[in-house]
């Protein structure tokens, strides 16, 4: 039986009183001619490991409905695997065509937002924070940043594996304080399970964050004004609590591969591999390059169109079980 993360009545309290005051604020913004405003506004994207952070940011640069949006990338692992999806090509800022821009974060995250408000080119920054980031310490820098707001912070929630990850414990109180955290939550992946297992997921997250905003959105679809507008719907960040990010341990398979499709699906299907999430692309044995998707027991493999590092990012909670799965992808198709 799953046991949610349950917030006292005194934290239930001070939630809906923020979420009154930041009503009261939107409405009095509303009300305000902002178009002169030098603040650059900032949303934070969080979501546990594989919720589908990447899938709706991509659908935002590709939709960005003529606004120049800024994209900061804060990934997992020594490959910026997440920053190579959004655009093909790994380098530290990357201009794209449609007037929007992707940067890897850097270490000093205050610094980099307050020189894309010197640059006067965005119209909006989006954060993606790390899987295991704690979206209320970056918020805090994002206030802290000269000319810089808050706009939101929008979480991501896997439909498929929620109740998993409520339920154990080493990750639960992360989970929840990411749903906590959000203004809005982004329910993904609902095409991937039937009506009653969606219909739990709501139930869970209105159970660990009451009060919340859930929108369903599969493959990453939503509405620009959902995220990037959030300030304008309400939002509330719950700092009343205390905490930080997940310890995890994450390793790189470099070079990946060769390996045949059909063998890598069959691995992950039958091992144990202990692993949280992998992500990447590997070569087969005719040079072709394949993209690799894991989150927990669930895998997918596409043909890759394009060039890509060949290399997986590992992640996981106990370093011998990432560090064995290393070990043991080397063999695969060796017999």
């Amino acid at each position: 039986m799953n046991q949610p993360t349950e917030m006292s009545s005194g934290e239930v309290d001070a939630a809906w009183s923020s979420v009154v005051s930041t009503l009261h604020a939107a409405r009095e913004r509303s009300q305000k001619n902002y178009t002169a405003s030098t603040e650059l506004d900032v949303t934070v994207l969080t979501g546990f490991l594989g919720s589908g952070k990447t899938t709706v940011l991509r659908h935002l640069l590709e939709n960005p409905e003529d606004l120049r949006i800024a994209v900061v990338v804060n990934d997992v692992g020594a490959v910026e695997v997440d920053a190579h999806l959004v655009k093909d090509a790994s380098v530290q800022q990357i201009s794209l065509s449609n007037g929007c821009v992707c940067c890897v974060l850097g270490d000093d995250l205050e610094n980099q937002l307050e020189h894309l408000v010197t640059a006067g080119s965005y119209d909006a920054v989006v954060i993606e924070a790390s899987g295991i980031a704690d979206p209320i310490a970056i918020g805090q820098i994002v206030q802290g940043a000269h000319n810089c707001r808050l706009d939101g912070i929008i979480a991501v929630a896997d439909a498929s594996s929620l109740d998993v990850q409520l339920a154990d414990q080493r990750i639960a109180a992360l989970v929840a304080r990411q749903l906590q955290a959000a203004h809005l939550v982004i329910l993904s992946k609902g095409d991937l399970v039937p009506e009653s297992e969606r219909e739990r997921a709501v139930k869970l997250i209105a159970d660990v964050a009451p009060g919340g905003r859930i929108i369903q959105a599969n493959d990453g679809v939503i509405d620009l004004g959902l995220v990037v507008g959030a300030a304008l719907n309400g939002v509330s960040m719950a700092s009343h609590e205390q905490g930080g990010g997940l310890a995890v341990v994450s390793l790189v398979v470099e070079p990946a591969g060769p390996w045949q499709p059909t063998e890598l699906g069959k691995f992950f299907d039958q091992s144990t591999h202990g692993l949280l999430r992998a992500k990447g692309w590997f070569e087969d044995l005719e040079g072709s390059l394949f993209h690799l998707q894991v989150v927990g027991r669930r895998w997918e493999i596409k043909r890759w169109s394009g060039e890509a590092p060949k290399a997986l990012v590992l992640i996981g909670l106990n370093r011998d079980d990432v560090a064995t799965t290393k070990v043991r992808l080397q063999y695969i198709g060796q017999g």
